[in-house]
């Protein structure tokens, strides 16, 4: 009671502000885009320790030039 239920519009997520906080910012939104889709996720879904891996991930294909690929991501995490 008395909570705020909130009602995003069309391209607008709703974000854990401590996510930021604590310098997990979103991943490609590309990807991260792909990942959702997929899998029928929304935002809130993923816990910090998934922000984590999906942004490890994309830093590493950055890294090495590549692009981010939802196929290369299921087969390093096991999904």
């Amino acid at each position: 009671q008395g909570e705020t239920v909130p009602s995003p519009g069309k391209d607008y997520a709703i974000v854990c502000k401590d996510y930021f906080l604590c310098g997990l910012p979103l991943p490609s939104i590309k990807f991260l885009r792909q990942v959702l889709g997929e899998f029928d996720l929304q935002i809130h879904h993923l816990t910090p320790n998934g922000f984590l891996s999906l942004s490890k991930f994309c830093w590493a294909c950055e890294s090495y030039g590549a692009t981010s690929n939802l196929d290369t991501f299921c087969t390093y995490y096991e999904l």
